[in-house]
């Protein structure tokens, strides 16, 4: 059983290798198109690297075509030392194109990818399924890194979006008996309907149980808050620290929860915090500042302003300059650092579609008048 389930996961392996570089450089035909997405449908722990893969494909082709026609010149001259020739190579029955011409484009992109892979680390991440019964016990990691997203489909047929900088985590199992995640950063989840098996989300401060709905997910640990908004459907929340409240939410509801906020109160019971337009009464949350909110809807589409990252768009609505610069941080994979508190404390409304970082800064000056320097990665912002 264990040599079946290795040789199967490496030929598949090295079908996604073939296919993937077909696709890239434009010789896939629809079939083998489709053949492709359906493989990375059964490996969606694959999406990460596929990504950084695609990510590192388009630039190389923008900046810097040479080192990968350097690659693909090597392997060449490995096949001239092995006697084997290009004209060797078969090409599709019905193929108008040269059959040299046509595999060398496919070679020279899978030389490349492989090229890329080797340096960035990405090959361990296929590699690490063919360890045959050590595969039981292990888990599948997806993640973002700062600078892009990420769309994932479950064995279940549930979906979810991940933001930049963000991770989902689960079983190998998923699906058979439970359906439970782990999630670090932001996720937009769209759950399939399944009574009988409720997903459930964990994070480090809260869990969410739903049976199927649409909602979002904000989490990561080092923010000061943790948010859920409900878009259909309903969730249940339990709060870390008080396992046995359960709170319900209801459509176009965000619960905003402070993340290790520690306080000694005269009332031990604390109130839920009145902000927005809340409804809803006290909940006995000891030490932990909680809060219920209505979201926030765009008058002019009725668009949601909290998933508005899942179409490319960074909205931000009464925001301090502080807080959206952690956010930008992750979009745009920069550091941002703010030399002075009173442009820190400003707040600030807008929408960010395809503007690049210079771009965003040089909108935000209009409403604040600062400076900033970029040396790299790192931007300073000052009077």
């Amino acid at each position: 059983m264990s040599l079946l389930f290795t040789t199967n996961v490496l030929m598949s392996q090295e079908q996604f290798w073939v296919s993937f570089s077909k696709k890239l450089s434009g010789e896939a035909s629809a079939e083998e198109l489709g053949s492709l997405e359906n493989l990375i449908q059964e490996h969606p722990e694959w999406q990460f690297a596929i990504q950084n893969l695609e990510d590192l494909w388009k630039y190389q082709a923008d900046k810097d075509p040479v080192a990968g026609e350097d690659a693909y010149m090597l392997h060449l001259h490995r096949m001239t030392e092995m006697n084997i020739s290009l004209e060797d190579m078969p090409g599709e029955k019905g193929s108008s194109s040269n059959p040299k011409k046509r595999f060398a484009r496919i070679y020279w992109a899978a030389a490349v990818l492989l090229l890329l892979a080797g340096l960035f680390g990405i090959r361990s991440l296929f590699s690490a399924e063919a360890k045959g019964d050590e595969v039981a016990g292990q888990v599948n990691e997806i993640s973002t890194r700062p600078g892009s997203k990420s769309k994932v489909q479950l064995p279940d047929g549930s979906v979810v979006w991940l933001n930049a900088g963000s991770k989902l985590v689960y079983n190998k199992d998923f699906g058979k008996e439970t359906r439970e995640v782990t999630l670090t950063g932001e996720g937009f989840f769209d759950v399939t309907k399944n009574k009988e098996k409720p997903f459930i989300i964990s994070t480090s401060s809260i869990k969410i149980k739903v049976l199927g709905t649409a909602f979002n997910v904000k989490a990561y640990p080092e923010d000061k808050q943790t948010e859920t908004s409900l878009i259909r459907g309903s969730i249940e929340v339990t709060i870390r620290n008080r396992p046995n409240d359960k709170i319900i939410l209801s459509p176009s509801e965000k619960l905003v929860v402070e993340n290790d906020i520690a306080r000694l109160e005269t009332d031990p019971r604390e109130k839920i915090r009145k902000t927005g337009n809340l409804v809803r009464t006290e909940l006995p949350v000891i030490g932990t500042l909680v809060s219920i909110n209505k979201l926030k809807y765009n008058p002019v589409d009725s668009t949601v302003a909290e998933i508005q990252w899942v179409n490319n768009k960074l909205v931000f609505r009464d925001e301090s300059f502080s807080e959206l610069a952690v956010r930008m941080e992750r979009w745009y994979d920069v550091q941002i650092d703010i030399n002075d508190p009173r442009i820190a404390e400003e707040r600030l409304n807008g929408i960010f579609d395809s503007e690049t970082i210079i771009q965003a800064l040089e909108a935000l000056k209009e409403s604040i008048p600062f400076q900033y320097e970029k040396d790299g990665n790192k931007i300073i912002i000052h009077r």
